[in-house]
């Protein structure tokens, strides 16, 4: 994901208007792949760090992934957590968690938009 090249098979369910818009298609022994498109890559951030530390960032972020993560935490923990995403989204930003996570019964600030995506 960090390099952005996928083959053709993760990127099926991406719509072909995405697919031309932000991927480039590879050719000789790159063929079967797309790339991500410097203009998409260069506003993406991988980055490694402890959730239970203070995160670096405040109100920069568009959207965060925290995938089958909180399956493994208290509901405090949970809870500090999911706040924490929180402070660090712009307004109407996203929260993404796996399909085997709720926060529901947890007390936060954000607004459901489906059962996994939450929206500040």
């Amino acid at each position: 994901a960090r390099r952005g090249v996928y083959a053709m098979e993760q990127v099926a369910t991406v719509p072909q208007a995405y697919l031309k818009r932000y991927f480039m298609r590879g050719v000789g022994r790159s063929a079967g792949y797309v790339k991500v498109k410097p203009i998409l890559q260069e506003n993406i951030r991988f980055q490694r760090f402890n959730l239970m530390d203070r995160f670096p960032w405040r109100d920069e972020m568009h959207i965060i992934f925290c995938r089958n993560v909180m399956i493994y935490f208290d509901r405090p923990t949970q809870e500090k957590l999911v706040n924490k995403f929180y402070d660090c989204l712009v307004q109407n930003g996203y929260l993404v968690i796996g399909h085997s996570e709720s926060i529901s019964s947890l007390d936060h600030r954000f607004r459901p938009v489906e059962a996994t995506i939450f929206r500040k």
